[in-house]
């Protein structure tokens, strides 16, 4: 799984008690369902890291140029991205993010 899908993933579960609470009186007696607390937490959190990757795949060109700029914590490295973002305007193209080919250049009149 791709890095940045994890660092989100920690972040927005940090603190997160879903699905480890203690079974309540009548759970003991009756007894509790056929999937564990354990499998179900596993669940839950596949299925939060599969929608913040279908996020990150649907995320539009300025979602993904504010997620480039809040990553990047270098002054010089930003003052890059912003330079690099001016030239692509000035070119008519721009950088997009594919999860499978990585970085890619589009021009803008396609």
């Amino acid at each position: 799984m791709d890095a940045r899908i994890e660092f989100i993933f920690r972040e927005a579960t940090h603190g997160d008690t879903s699905f480890i609470e203690k079974p309540s009186f009548l759970e003991l007696i009756f007894g509790r369902d056929k999937y564990t607390p354990q499998e179900m937490r596993d669940t839950w959190h596949r299925g939060i890291k599969h929608g913040i990757e279908i996020g990150l795949i649907k995320a539009g060109l300025d979602g993904q140029r504010i997620e480039l700029l809040n990553n990047t914590m270098d002054i010089k490295h930003s003052e890059f991205i912003e330079k690099l973002y001016e030239l692509c305007d000035e070119y008519g193209c721009y950088i997009q993010y594919h999860p499978l080919l990585g970085m890619t250049i589009i021009s803008k009149r396609e």
